[in-house]
């Protein structure tokens, strides 16, 4: 019988330790390694076993974990896990936090820099299930939040862009559970699949996107890195009161982002353009002539990363040669083809090409491996070409510059929103041969910043350099 009850023992307790869960957990940091909410995960199973069915699943915040059970038959959703989460995150001189409980329990919160000197902090009996942290920081540099308790200790990384007015805590609410695990069957899911994953954040009305793709071969920690999301210097176009990030690359000071200014809108580019009047267009606007709808454009377009986007915000304004005569703001300029030529040597010679070699001439057609510096980490088509923009994304964007693939329209061609191409008009019209003006792209399978005319009518974004 002493026997029996051994080898009893001995078989339930190997079942578990043979049946653990796989948990994959997904985290993002911005370009300084400080933590960024996702908003939602798509994760897809990328390659299918024969006779094993096709999975996909969106997560949205705050449910950004996976399990996958060991049996099909146990429940997660009873409790939450002890978790502490960031809500903005960077902030500014104030922010909040979510302590997630699985039980009452008492919880000590302190506030301290990064050289662990401690700033603020409180102890409180925490609600089972979530509670809500106000945090108020006085200097604009990185803090710790921790909070401990007989779960254990989390902590998180928070970052103050702006100096606040003192250093607090306020415990300033309860709520029920916050759902964290994605429950899916182990005959959906299982050791040796691939999954597709993308992950998407909300800033300010902008959607950064990154792609990731994981093996599952056990629980794991998947961290996002956006390489977008950094702190900016900004200014504000004080005619429509636009708020432009712009970025120091060598002497030259750029935007950041496309321009926005928005005077008139007009409509489909392959319909409604023109050689010498000037002509504005939103994407995915392409009917009436309201600047206010225009810019309160929600696309429509089903499925993927343009969806319910704002059209306006994430793509900026296409313009045709005419209507970029004055576009630009005060203080700031449409570049000419010498300033984008400056802009490539300077990249050339300094250490971002994406080969790793250096130039010493300043000539830009020669090793001209610099689209990548330029280019965002998100919403490219992906390349297998070796040093190409869409190859190795999270690698894009080293100088800030933040160059989405917003594509552009010429003659009959319509490419507005496109994700393989960027397209920005110069200041410098072609006299040779008297069909328009320059421009730079870049895209996808390239490595090079492309240079090119086009004529007059076509549509294309603009980047300010100031004066």
């Amino acid at each position: 019988m002493k026997n029996f009850i051994a080898i009893l023992i001995l078989v339930l307790c190997s079942s578990y330790i043979f049946s653990q869960d796989i948990r994959l957990s997904f985290t993002a940091v911005d370009n300084d390694g400080n933590f960024v909410q996702l908003d939602s995960i798509r994760a897809e199973k990328y390659f299918s076993v024969v006779n094993t069915p096709w999975w996909s699943e969106m997560l949205r915040y705050p449910d950004t974990v996976i399990v996958i059970p060991a049996t099909s038959v146990q429940d997660f959703a009873a409790k939450a896990d002890f978790d502490v989460m960031a809500n903005e995150n960077p902030f500014v001189g104030k922010t909040s936090a979510i302590v997630n409980m699985p039980d009452e329990s008492v919880a000590n919160v302190t506030l301290a820099g990064v050289d662990g000197r401690v700033v603020a902090t409180f102890s409180k009996n925490l609600h089972e299930g979530g509670n809500m942290i106000e945090v108020n920081a006085k200097d604009a540099k990185p803090y710790i939040l921790t909070v401990a308790c007989k779960y254990g200790t989390k902590s998180v990384k928070l970052l103050n862009v702006e100096s606040g007015t003192a250093n607090s805590l306020s415990y300033t609410g309860s709520y029920d559970y916050i759902p964290q695990t994605k429950l899916t069957a182990n005959e959906n899911l299982s050791v040796g699949d691939t999954l597709w994953l993308t992950a998407y954040i909300d800033i300010d009305g902008f959607r950064y996107m990154l792609n990731k793709e994981h093996i599952i071969n056990g629980s794991a920690d998947i961290v996002f890195s956006f390489a977008d999301i950094r702190h900016y210097e900004t200014f504000t176009d004080e005619r429509d009161g636009n708020v432009y990030r712009y970025v120091q690359i060598g002497s030259q000071v750029w935007m950041a982002e496309n321009l926005r200014y928005l005077p008139s809108v007009n409509g489909n580019p392959s319909v409604d353009y023109s050689h010498n009047q000037p002509r504005y267009y939103v994407f995915n606007y392409l009917t009436g002539e309201s600047v206010e709808d225009a810019k309160n454009h929600i696309c429509d377009i089903y499925g993927g990363y343009y969806e319910g986007i704002n059209s306006y915000r994430q793509f900026g304004v296409y313009y045709n040669g005419p209507a970029t005569i004055g576009a630009c703001p005060s203080g700031w300029h449409l570049p000419t083809d010498a300033e984008w030529t400056q802009l490539e040597v300077y990249l050339q010679n300094n250490g971002y090409n994406s080969n790793g070699t250096n130039d010493t001439d300043e000539d830009r057609e020669t090793n001209n491996f610099t689209a990548k510096a330029l280019a965002s980490a998100c919403g490219w088509e992906l390349s297998d070409n070796s040093f190409a923009v869409g190859n190795n994304t999270e690698e894009n964007n080293s100088t800030g510059f933040g160059g989405f693939p917003f594509g552009g329209s010429f003659s009959s061609q319509i490419y507005l929103g496109n994700t393989y191409g960027a397209y920005w008009w110069t200041d410098t019209d072609d006299i040779e041969t008297n069909v328009g003006a320059y421009y730079r792209a870049i895209y996808t399978n390239s490595y090079s910043v492309y240079r090119d005319n086009a004529p007059y009518r076509s549509a294309m974004n603009v980047r300010c350099v100031r004066d």
